[in-house]
């Protein structure tokens, strides 16, 4: 069954009413010669008006006002020379209801009232003008003759505007549904390069830090190398370690640099240091922000550090204060990993949407992030960052 509408889908409209148009002439044509209803003397004049009266529905689609029109026109003109199409053809009924359903559907309200107003006279034509027994006499006659008229168009035409309404609704919310989707993909991209470009000016401080505590350490064993040799052998491995670690972080961030004159690259590097500074200045602004530090604290290598406050800072300043509360933190170091916990009041919202340019960070360093409800109105946020780049304080 799919298959098929996948088939008549894929069919061309116009070659459909193409067909259409061409079934009806032929239909009433066959009806017009071999129909016992139709004197000898109607049936040239029947014949030739049929295929002028069913010829416009291969252009409803393009002109359905026009179509409409033109065909009640032809009806009623053929009247007038003997022709039989509304009197005796039972098809002649097709061609009036299609392109009137196709004027209510396809037309604007004004055009499609204007186009009904114009067809009506001449559909009220050919129920007066005399057929073969002649014009509808009495009030019961010509009562019949305009009731069968109005069950000719204004069914049908009802039918298209309905649908026709219904279509454009379908239509205008599909495009305000694709329209939201790509505002939402572009809010995401924009977050996500904002975070990058953030990367690459500070990307610049996690190097500087690690080549300075390089070049100390290297000068200091350069000094000690014959008066001390085990701790100059010390230095040079730190400068070793320091190294590596400063290629680890070169090869998660290098991939994300984007270069930016920021201002914030003059700035010092942030870290979980500064956690003190920023709860303070949460707490500030009239909201209630605890701190809590948990386990022995190490030393963390500075890509770790940062991403620790990121991660801390994304959840205090761009969500936290949106929704004020009570707001605790909590650091927690574990043997082998960081645990940074953020609860407070309040909706947190999709970490899809709003976290993706921090969540894909932390990733980076092999760690994790989620967020989660609470018990009430309440948010969490957790994030787990292992520690194999860490030394002991």
């Amino acid at each position: 069954m799919s298959a098929l509408r996948q088939r008549l889908a894929a069919l061309d409209p116009m070659r459909v009413d193409a067909v259409f148009a061409l079934a009806m002439i032929i239909e009433l044509e066959l009806e017009a010669w071999l129909s016992n209803s139709v004197p000898e003397s109607h049936r040239l004049a029947t014949a030739v008006a049929s295929v002028f009266f069913a010829a416009p529905i291969a252009v409803r689609r393009r002109f359905p006002g026009v179509a409409l029109v033109f065909c009640v026109s032809v009806a009623a003109i053929q009247t007038l020379f003997g022709g039989e199409l509304l009197h005796y053809l039972g098809g002649a009924d097709l061609p009036v209801l299609a392109l009137g359903y196709s004027a209510g559907a396809w037309l604007d309200a004004r055009r499609s009232v204007i186009t009904l107003v114009l067809a009506l006279p001449g559909l009220v034509g050919v129920a007066l003008l005399p057929g073969v027994g002649g014009p509808p006499s009495g009030i019961n006659a010509i009562s019949y003759a305009l009731f069968y008229v109005s069950l000719l168009i204004f069914p049908a035409w009802i039918a298209g505007r309905v649908m026709g309404e219904r279509s454009r609704r379908a239509a205008a919310f599909g495009e305000l549904a694709a329209r939201t989707a790509i505002e939402q993909e572009s809010r995401k991209a924009a977050a996500i390069a904002e975070e990058r470009s953030r990367i690459g000016g500070e990307l610049q401080d996690i190097i500087a830090h690690s080549v300075s505590v390089m070049v100390v350490q290297a000068s200091g064993a350069r000094m000690m190398l014959r008066s001390d040799p085990d701790r100059a052998r010390d230095s040079i491995l730190n400068v070793e370690h320091t190294g590596r670690e400063a290629l680890a972080d070169l090869r998660r961030l290098l991939g994300m640099l984007r270069k930016d004159d920021d201002p914030r690259a003059l700035a010092p590097q942030p870290g979980l240091g500064q956690l003190p500074a920023l709860v303070a200045s949460v707490a500030g602004d009239g909201y209630a922000c605890e701190l809590r530090t948990l386990g022995d604290p190490i030393d963390l290598t500075p890509g770790v550090d940062l991403v620790a406050y990121r991660v801390i800072e994304t959840a205090l300043v761009r969500r936290a204060r949106r929704h004020g509360g009570n707001i605790v933190v909590t650091v927690r170091y574990e043997p082998s990993e960081l645990a940074l916990e953020i609860r407070g009041d309040g909706p947190f919202g999709d970490l899809d949407e709003e976290l993706q340019a921090i969540a894909e960070r932390v990733g980076l360093y092999g760690g994790s992030l989620r967020t989660s409800r609470g018990d009430g109105d309440t948010f969490s946020l957790q994030a787990r960052l292992p520690l194999r780049a860490a030394v002991p304080a």
